[in-house]
């Protein structure tokens, strides 16, 4: 019975001090003790690199059903430097072109997880990016609106054409925070769960390159938020948490990746995107608009941007 109630706190230790407060990808899951400790299904391909760098994937998605998982519909990788305790974020373009393991043709990246769970999309980027990828959390997108409500809402630089791509976003969105119009735009505006889930997903105003970084805008906010809270506090989000977060995780991983998450200097998080900047082309290959990219070359780049 204790292990059980460590298991179910410790990952929120994890998604809040450890920066995992996510956007990832998915659904309610009502009890963290039945996930599996690692992965078993597929073999996830790990390389000899940095060993002071841990990765975990974070996932988020809107829906899941009995069925399986839904496309992700966010994607980033979270790199902790265990004695630096640095943290790197790296956002995955969901409309990249590739080829997903055990699949004949290619596909976008964000079927990886349709097709086999979040497994198969840690063992789809490793193989495409030579990553040793092996921990994930999932998130619903709707939790982390009921989350941010819990902590009081966020403060965010939004320009006004943000704003107004916000507000249309809103009413795609159900949480207790309500459907609430943001009224002013600026720096450090106050957003609600709502909100702040809404800012993430603004695509109209620009292109979904800008909207990976608002989704990581959105999760060091939050992780900065999060480090101000109290013990009593963060416990008091457990049962919130506990209906929207999964993780593959150990119990040992869980608790220094909180310890560490708490000191880290939020401030100071770098941040990527994969794939960079002219390695790239876009557009319709066989009915299917996509992200066609230079995959060694952004391979290359991503294990620079992490280990050095």
């Amino acid at each position: 019975m204790k292990n059980v109630f460590i298991r179910k706190i410790i990952p929120i230790m994890l998604v809040i001090a450890a920066l995992t407060g996510t956007i990832p990808c998915a659904f309610a899951v009502s009890d963290l003790s039945s996930t599996p400790d690692s992965v078993s299904e597929y073999d996830v391909v790990t390389d000899e690199l940095n060993d002071d760098w841990f990765n975990i994937l974070l996932l988020g998605t809107d829906v899941r059903d009995e069925s399986g998982y839904g496309r992700t519909d966010s994607m980033i990788l979270l790199s902790v430097n265990l004695a630096t305790k640095e943290a790197k974020l790296t956002s995955f373009m969901r409309d990249l072109w590739v080829s997903i393991p055990g699949h004949k043709g290619k596909a976008k990246l964000n079927a990886a997880c349709v097709y086999g769970g979040p497994e198969l999309l840690m063992k789809t980027l490793n193989e495409l990016f030579g990553l040793n990828i092996k921990d994930y959390a999932l998130v619903n997108l709707s939790g982390m609106a009921d989350i941010i409500d819990m902590l009081g809402g966020l403060r965010l630089d939004v320009s006004e054409s943000e704003r107004k791509a916000l507000n249309k976003g809103l009413f795609d969105l159900s949480s207790k925070s309500g459907m609430e119009e943001l009224r002013k735009s600026g720096e450090q505006v106050l957003l609600n769960g709502n909100q702040a889930v809404a800012f993430a997903r603004i695509r109209q105003i620009d292109s979904d390159y800008q909207r990976t970084e608002r989704q990581r805008e959105v999760l060091t906010a939050l992780a900065k938020r999060l480090q101000d809270e109290n013990g009593t506090s963060l416990l008091s989000l457990v049962p919130t948490l506990l209906k929207y977060v999964e993780t593959n995780m150990a119990i040992t991983e869980l608790m220094t990746l909180a310890y560490i998450g708490l000191q880290m200097d939020m401030d100071n998080i770098q941040q990527y995107r994969i794939p960079v900047d002219n390695t790239y082309e876009s557009g319709t290959y066989d009915g299917v608009w996509c992200i066609k990219a230079d995959l060694k070359k952004n391979a290359k780049l991503l294990k620079k941007f992490i280990y050095g």
